[in-house]
């Protein structure tokens, strides 16, 4: 892999992760090896339609799991007028 790759590749992971000191050092070191700001800034664009997909993935899936679990919880209240922990005691 080249050089200008590899670099590209840092800024990448630097701003898909979110480190603004790894990403701050990174764009210097694209642009000492003359990777222009166009280049930079579809470096960027990609990651951001990466991480803007991963986001809203997830989000779907938190709340799928929030769905479930208050299913879950109509249920055991249904059965019964203790909490569901199985000791009777409630």
């Amino acid at each position: 892999m080249n050089e200008h790759t590899k670099v590209l590749l840092q800024v990448a992971a630097a701003f898909a992760l979110g480190c603004e000191s790894c990403l701050e050092k990174q764009i210097a070191a694209a642009k000492q090896v003359g990777i222009s700001e166009h280049e930079l800034q579809e470096v960027l664009t990609t990651v951001r339609g990466v991480k803007l997909t991963a986001t809203l993935t997830f989000d779907e899936l938190a709340t799928k799991m929030v769905r479930q679990q208050v299913e879950e919880l109509e249920v055991i209240e249904v059965q019964g007028s203790s909490c569901g922990c199985g000791s009777g005691n409630c």
